[in-house]
């Protein structure tokens, strides 16, 4: 089947979840970016068109944007003669720690892939969404991209060569999430980041992280939220978003099982017990501590979304 358009769309995600810094990622059915791809009769060219949530800062510049660095390597694949235009419809807002970039980059993937008839398997369309990354964190990530292209959650076990597992949350797990009216640049919250770990918090973080994963094997979301305290890259962000100690506080007080920053930040994510506690109770609670320090949010409730998809094929 020869086609001229693609339209796929992919959610939001958030990674780490405390201690799995560049290893876990969540895929999250709250936001999602929509994207469509068509061929023109310029061979070669990319050329960006971008609306909606920050479409404003978001560069078109093909080498610049998530979206472009991913159509350019993988149109090297392709023996079509053509070039690629790209719509971007973003429901996600850049710079909010809710894996915008990835969003982008994955949906962009899927739908080349659909597009130029690439037949690449869901390891490869990974690694070109990991390559959109660059544009936002100056290196290729796989841990958001994976989320938002399998779904559920994700675990990147090895990084070269890529393999990725992934596994389905208990069914009660859910996210509440505060989505604040600051930017944290993906480049600067990576920048301020230790160079060295000391051995404690190294053994408190695989200790940590080991937790949450029995958690989801015992379907105990209590048990998981006690694995989502990271002891090495929050400690070096938290600097970065305003009254974050009192917004987790004010999380588990209302009775998550765990909080973190997702992924950069500035959003802060909390995992919630659904058959337990109320998720939007929870991210009413964190709206209310940022307001406290004078930052406006947005909370958001969110479930395990699902991979990326082709919506529509011409």
């Amino acid at each position: 089947m020869n086609l001229a358009l693609v339209e796929a769309y992919a959610q939001a995600s958030s990674a780490n979840l405390g201690a799995g810094f560049d290893v876990f990622g969540v895929s999250l059915d709250a936001l999602f970016d929509r994207v469509i791809v068509e061929k023109t009769a310029e061979e070669g060219v990319i050329r960006i068109e971008v609306e909606g949530e920050g479409s404003e800062d978001i560069p078109r510049n093909p080498e610049k944007n998530t979206a472009g660095i991913v159509a350019e390597e993988m149109l090297k694949c392709s023996s079509e003669k053509c070039g690629l235009k790209i719509k971007i419809y973003k429901g996600i807002r850049p710079g909010s720690g809710l894996g915008s970039s990835a969003a982008s980059a994955a949906a962009t993937a899927v739908a080349i892939n659909a597009l130029l008839g690439l037949n690449l398997d869901l390891t490869q369309l990974i690694e070109y969404a990991a390559l959109g990354e660059i544009a936002s964190a100056g290196s290729p990530h796989a841990d958001n991209v994976s989320a938002a292209i399998l779904g559920d959650f994700t675990i990147i076990t090895c990084r070269k060569p890529l393999e990725v597992l992934k596994l389905s949350l208990p069914p009660n797990a859910k996210f509440a999430i505060a989505l604040p009216e600051i930017k944290v640049d993906t480049s600067l919250a990576r920048s301020v980041l230790p160079r060295k770990v000391d051995l404690s918090d190294a053994v408190h973080n695989v200790g940590r992280a080991a937790t949450f994963i029995a958690g989801m094997m015992l379907n105990s979301v209590e048990i998981m939220g006690k694995g989502m305290v990271d002891a090495i890259a929050e400690p070096a962000r938290a600097r970065l978003i305003p009254g974050i100690n009192n917004v987790k506080r004010r999380a588990l007080e209302a009775g998550a099982a765990g909080v973190a920053i997702s992924g950069a930040g500035p959003s802060i994510i909390a995992l919630v017990d659904s058959s337990r506690v109320s998720a939007e109770e929870v991210s009413l609670a964190m709206r209310e501590a940022f307001e406290e320090v004078g930052v406006r949010s947005k909370p958001l409730c969110a479930k395990p979304g699902s991979g990326a998809r082709v919506t529509r094929k011409e």
